[in-house]
C-alpha cells in the first residue's frame, strides 16, 4: 500500500540534507581525489560545496516567495508542460544514476570488510525490500525515521571524525599539483554533489515555520562540516599513501580498533554506513518516484516504483559489476547530469525569483 505524502517539517527537511551530504563521498572519493590532485584534494570539497550552499540559498529565497506552490507547478507556469517533462526526466535520471554508484560503492565496501566473496543477489533483497518500504510508507514516514536515528548517527559520525583527528602526526606538503590537475579533479567528481536539488522536488512538502530556519542552516552547516572533516583528516592522516585507503569513513576507525574490553569500535562505523546506504538509497527512490508521479500523473505511484526497481537491478546486476567500472561510470558518465543540479536548475530558479506572478502561482 502506498501512503499518500505529506508534509515534512524545516527540522526534518535538515536532517535529510545532513544525511544527503554524506552520498558518494566518505568512502571512495578522498582517495580518488588524490590520485587526480595530491595533497590539494583537500581544497576540493571546499569549492564543490560552494555550488551545493549555493543551491541551498537559492531555495531559501524561492521559498520565501513561493512558500505553498509545488516548483512543477512553478515550472509549468512559467516555461510549459514540456519543459517540466523534461526537466523531471533529467532529475529521475540523475538520481537514479547516483544510486547507482552509491550501490555498487558500498557493495564493494561490505564485500571487501566482511570477506564473503557472494554476488549481488543477497546485497540487493537485504537492501532493496527496507529501501522499497521506506520510499512507500511516504515522506513524513521518512522525515520522522530519520529524525528518530539522527542523534545517534550525529554522535556515532562526530566521534569517528575526533578518533581520526586524533591519529594525524605529520602534515604533508602542499601545492605539489598544476591547476590544471585540480580544475579537472573538481569537475571529474561534481557528480557526488548536487543532492540539494531534493529541496525542490518536495518544495510544497516542505513546511518551513519561521523559527525553523536556523535550526535548518545549523543541520546543513553541521553536515557540510562533517563531510569535509572526513575528506580532510583522511587525506592528512594517510597523507602519500591516500590513494591506497579506498574506504576513508570506515578507516578513521584504525586507529583504535580496539579499546579495553569494549572489543571492535571501528563496528561503529559500519553501522553507520549501513544506516546511511538505506537512508540514502530511500531519499533517491523517494526523489525518482515524485518525479515520475509528476511526469505521468495519469499512471498509479506503483509504476514509479517497479520502474525504479527494475532499472536499477538491471544495471547493478549486467553493467556495473566491479570497482573499477563503477568509478570509471562515476567519472566518465555522471558528471555530465550534473549540469541538472549546477546550471538547470539555478537558471529555472532566478528567473522565478525575478520574474512576476503569476495567476496559477498561488
Amino acid at each position: 500500500m502506498i501512503k499518500k505524502d505529506r508534509t515534512i517539517t524545516g527540522i526534518q527537511a535538515g536532517i535529510m540534507l545532513f544525511v544527503l551530504m554524506f552520498a558518494n563521498k566518505i568512502l571512495i572519493l578522498p582517495s580518488l581525489l588524490y590520485e587526480d590532485t595530491k595533497t590539494e584534494a583537500i581544497f576540493v570539497p571546499f569549492v564543490l560545496f560552494a555550488f551545493e550552499v549555493g543551491l541551498i540559498f537559492l531555495f531559501y529565497k524561492l521559498k520565501k516567495k513561493f512558500p505553498e506552490v509545488s516548483f512543477a507547478t512553478l515550472i509549468k507556469n512559467h516555461f510549459g508542460k514540456s519543459v517540466c517533462f523534461v526537466l523531471y526526466l533529467l532529475i529521475m535520471v540523475f538520481f537514479l544514476g547516483k544510486a547507482i554508484l552509491l550501490y555498487n560503492v558500498t557493495y564493494m565496501f561490505f564485500k571487501n570488510v566482511i570477506y564473503i566473496d557472494t554476488g549481488t543477489l543477497p546485497y540487493l533483497f537485504c537492501i532493496i525490500v527496507i529501501v522499497n518500504h521506506l520510499s512507500l510508507c511516504g515522506l513524513r514516514v521518512l522525515g520522522r525515521t530519520l529524525q528518530l536515528f539522527f542523534p545517534a548517527i550525529l554522535a556515532v559520525t562526530l566521534f569517528s571524525i575526533l578518533v581520526g583527528a586524533s591519529g594525524i602526526e605529520t602534515m604533508p606538503l602542499f601545492f605539489t599539483s598544476s591547476a590544471g590537475s585540480f580544475l579537472m579533479a573538481c569537475l571529474r567528481h561534481i557528480s557526488a554533489f548536487g543532492d540539494a536539488i531534493f529541496l525542490f522536488v518536495f518544495f510544497d512538502r516542505i513546511e518551513i515555520k519561521k523559527g525553523q530556519w536556523k535550526g535548518f542552516f545549523a543541520l546543513t552547516g553541521i553536515g557540510v562540516f562533517s563531510v569535509i572533516a572526513i575528506i580532510v583528516i583522511s587525506l592528512i592522516s594517510y597523507a602519500y599513501t591516500a590513494f591506497l585507503h579506498p574506504f576513508a569513513y570506515f578507516e578513521l576507525m584504525s586507529y583504535i580498533k580496539e579499546y579495553g574490553g569494549l572489543g571492535r569500535i571501528d563496528l561503529l562505523s559500519m553501522i553507520v554506513l549501513i544506516t546511511f546506504t538505506y537512508f540514502h538509497l530511500a531519499i533517491y527512490m523517494k526523489i525518482f518516484t515524485t518525479s515520475f508521479d509528476t511526469i505521468f500523473c495519469n499512471l498509479k505511484s506503483v509504476y514509479g516504483v517497479l520502474t525504479f526497481d527494475f532499472v536499477f537491478v538491471l544495471i547493478v546486476n549486467f553493467v556495473v559489476k566491479n570497482l573499477s567500472k563503477t568509478v570509471a561510470y562515476g567519472e566518465a558518465y555522471l558528471p555530465f547530469f550534473t549540469i541538472v543540479s549546477f546550471l538547470i536548475f539555478p537558471f529555472f530558479i532566478l528567473w522565478l525569483l525575478f520574474c512576476k506572478r503569476k495567476r496559477g502561482d498561488e
